[in-house]
């Protein structure tokens, strides 16, 4: 089982198998599967080839609630001077 197959179980993601040709015909309906949150691996001759994903969102970047004290970790501005050992 590849990497994205254990995520896509782990995160409930569907996913369907469609031929490459058949993709070509039916690619605006295949869209709107991936907008709603299905995973298309595109196949040719039962081969995996391609997958269509949905784009990730653009959520907010991760920040703590509030910033850490500064005064734990001492100088960090100063250059260290000591030999390497």
């Amino acid at each position: 089982m590849t990497n994205q197959a254990v995520l896509g179980n782990i995160m409930g993601m569907k996913t369907i198998s469609v031929p490459i040709g058949e993709a070509r015909s039916e690619l605006c309906a295949l869209i709107k599967k991936v907008e709603a949150g299905t995973k298309i691996v595109l196949t040719s001759y039962g081969e995996p080839k391609a997958m269509i994903v949905p784009f990730p969102s653009k959520a907010r970047p991760w920040r703590a609630e509030k910033p850490d004290d500064a005064s734990r970790y001492g100088d960090l501005e100063t250059p260290v001077m000591e030999p390497w050992p």
